[in-house]
This record gives C-alpha cells, sequence and structure tokens, in this order.
C-alpha cells in the first residue's frame, strides 16, 4: 500500500458515515507519513508525490458511479456541515447588540425613575378622566333638560288641541244664512265626553308629574392642584382629590341615570294614556253618523276617514293634534247637513200647511154656508173664552 493508500484506507471517493476523523488524528497520520516538511518547505515549488496522485484519481474515475444509483444516505448519519452564512451571522449579531442596549436602557431608566414620577403619571392621567367624565355629565343633564322642556310643551299643546275639539257650537243655533254662532248657542259634544275627560286630566298630571322631576347638581368644579414632579406627598395627595372628585362625579351620573330612567317610564305611561284616547275616534264617528242619519253620504265618510286619522296618529306631534282639528270640522259639518236638511223640512211642512189652509179658504169661500129660514145661528164660540155658557156664574 502506498502512502496515499495509508491515507486514505477505504478507497477513492468512499465516504465513511459512522467514523469522523478529527483535526487532530489527520494532522498525526500526515506526520507519520511525510514527517514535519514545515521547515523545508519551498513556498514557490509544492512538494507531491505525482505519481501516487495520479494513480489514485484514475482508480477514482474506474470505481465512479451515477448519483441516480447511490444509494440513499441512512437516516443515522451525520449531515454534512453548511458553510457559513455572512448575512445570517451578521443580522444575529446586530439583533444581539439590539437586546443588549435594549436591556441596558431599561436598567437605567429602572434605576433612575422616582416613585413621583409614577405617581405624576397616574394624576395627569386621573386629570384627563376627570374632564371628560365632567363633559359627559354636563352633556347628560342638558339633554335631559331640553327633554323635559320638550314633552310639557308637546303635552301642553295636546291638551289645547283636545280643548278646541271637545265641543262646538250647535249648528242649530247658528241662523240660516249664517256663518258666526251667536254666544247664547248651545254646544254638542265632539268625541267621546268621558275619554276627551280622562286625556285632560292625563295631561295635567304628566305636566305636573314633569316639574317635579330634578336633576342632581353637578360637582363643585375641580381645580389641578399645583405641585412639585419630585414630591411624592403632594402628588398623593392631588392623586387622592382627583379620585374624591371622580366618585362624586359617578354619583351624579348614577343620578342621572335614575331620573332618565323615570322620565322614560313616564313618558311611555302618558303615550299610552293618549293612544287611548285617540282609539276612541272610530266608535264616536260611528254613533255621530247614526245621531245624524239624513245627512249626504259625503258629510258621513268624512267623518269616517277623520276619526281613522286621529287614531293612527301621534297626537304628540303637530301634525297628530291637526288631525283632533280635522275631526271636529267634519263632526260639526255632519252636524251643520243634518240641521239643513231639518230645516229643509220644516219649511217643506209649513208650506204644505200654509197651502192647505189657502186652499181650505178659497172652498169656504166658494161655498159659504147658507142658514135654513127660521133658525137663529148662534155666534161662534171663541175657545179661547174661559167661561163656560152652561155653567153658573156669580159664584
Amino acid at each position: 500500500m502506498s502512502t496515499l493508500d495509508d491515507l486514505f484506507p477505504d478507497g477513492a471517493l468512499r465516504r465513511e458515515e459512522r467514523v469522523v476523523l478529527d483535526d487532530h488524528h489527520t494532522t498525526r497520520r500526515l506526520g507519520e507519513l511525510f514527517g514535519d516538511r514545515r521547515a523545508d518547505l519551498d513556498v514557490t515549488h509544492r512538494a507531491s508525490d505525482r505519481r501516487g496522485l495520479v494513480a489514485m484519481v484514475n482508480g477514482a474515475a474506474s470505481d465512479a458511479k451515477p448519483l441516480s444509483s447511490a444509494p440513499p444516505a441512512r437516516g443515522t448519519g451525520r449531515r454534512p456541515r453548511r458553510r457559513p452564512d455572512l448575512i445570517n451571522i451578521g443580522m444575529a449579531g446586530v439583533a444581539a447588540i439590539a437586546l443588549v442596549t435594549a436591556g441596558v436602557v431599561g436598567g437605567v431608566q429602572a434605576a433612575t425613575a422616582s416613585p413621583a414620577d409614577d405617581a405624576l403619571r397616574v394624576l395627569r392621567a386621573d386629570e384627563k378622566t376627570i374632564e371628560s367624565a365632567t363633559a359627559g355629565l354636563e352633556s347628560s343633564r342638558t339633554r335631559i333638560t331640553y327633554a323635559l322642556a320638550d314633552d310639557d310643551a308637546k303635552a301642553a299643546a295636546l291638551g289645547a288641541a283636545v280643548t278646541d275639539a271637545r265641543e262646538a257650537a250647535d249648528p242649530a243655533d247658528i241662523p240660516e244664512g249664517e256663518t258666526d254662532a251667536p254666544e247664547d248657542a248651545d254646544r254638542i259634544a265632539i268625541g267621546d265626553a268621558k275619554a276627551t275627560d280622562a286625556v285632560l286630566a292625563a295631561v295635567d298630571a304628566y305636566r305636573a308629574d314633569l316639574k317635579g322631576f330634578a336633576l342632581p347638581e353637578m360637582p363643585a368644579a375641580y381645580a389641578k392642584a399645583g405641585v412639585a414632579d419630585d414630591s411624592l406627598t403632594d402628588v398623593a395627595a392631588a392623586i387622592d382629590a382627583a379620585q374624591l372628585q371622580l366618585t362624586a362625579i359617578d354619583r351624579a351620573s348614577a343620578e342621572v341615570r335614575q331620573v332618565r330612567t323615570a322620565i322614560d317610564e313616564r313618558r311611555a305611561g302618558f303615550a299610552t294614556a293618549v293612544a287611548t284616547f285617540a282609539a276612541t275616534f272610530p266608535a264616536a264617528a260611528k254613533t255621530a253618523i247614526d245621531e245624524h242619519p239624513d245627512a249626504a253620504q259625503e258629510f258621513k265618510d268624512a267623518v269616517t276617514s277623520a276619526a281613522d286619522a286621529v287614531a293612527g296618529a301621534d297626537l304628540l306631534t303637530d301634525a297628530g293634534a291637526a288631525t283632533l282639528a280635522a275631526y271636529r270640522d267634519a263632526a260639526v259639518a255632519l252636524a251643520a247637513d243634518q240641521v239643513r236638511i231639518e230645516r229643509v223640512w220644516e219649511r217643506e211642512r209649513l208650506e204644505r200647511e200654509e197651502r192647505e189652509r189657502q186652499e181650505r179658504e178659497r172652498q169656504r169661500r166658494q161655498n159659504p154656508v147658507v142658514p135654513n129660514p127660521g133658525e137663529t145661528t148662534a155666534p161662534p164660540t171663541d175657545p179661547t173664552d174661559p167661561t163656560d155658557p152652561d155653567e153658573p156664574t156669580g159664584l
């Protein structure tokens, strides 16, 4: 065996999968084969066994196999070492430096931070919370105040509309050919009288309740205390004052929510009473039509339509309140048409009676009554004479 065969005992291009020689072993083997040649090394001409190298290259070429026929590497073999990636090594170094820097900065900050600084940050956060909470509380109180005024105005408008529509002058007391009723004219009810009284009482009670709702007072204005940034005692006292202010704001906010809930419940109850009143109009329209059967059909249809409009309207709006006035006008027109028909019939009756009287008078003149000879004609008895001729007098 040549010296190269002793260096590569497993033959050309053979790879040992289980035994890996370290660098010290390789150095020792090379020393045994060639000796320590470093002292005589000629840097201009590298010493080598030329014939041995040529033989090894030829033997490796004859034993070479295609890559596709090479047996797969066993799972227990060692992976070949990868070449080092300079970019990855550089990035890893930068990351390590950043971590070290962050740790150093954090350590410095932790070492230099004082409890007063932390407390001051808490104080500033509480002061911002106070500002936003105070603004929200003021906004809620303002909205409720406007809502109370608006609800009272709507209730007042409904009360006025119901009062105007509850009755009207009796068309029978308005002289024919005139439109204005005399001061002594009778009044006729419009709609259900009991339902009208009930809703007017509900309006009065609701407005009284609205005036009884009281909003809580705003907490005293919060003033930021002047504190020394490096004084933990001053900052702690300011934090206590801020917490007391936040507690007062929370208490007032809870009371405002309670008032708002009570207002909503009362508003819902009043809306139910108004809806109950509006639902009575279809029945009231039927009653009005039955009481005025001789009016024209167009007036009856107008009353029915106006009653349905009231029943389907929100009477707490301007448009809803207007439906009450429309129903009143339709009901008055229905009654007026009934009066017109009755007046026509009365006029026709008087004219007929007058014609009959005139006919009797004409016949009496044409056929006078002639008394018999020797018969005394007694004067006709006056029907207005209170005395009876057969009754004795002087009593």
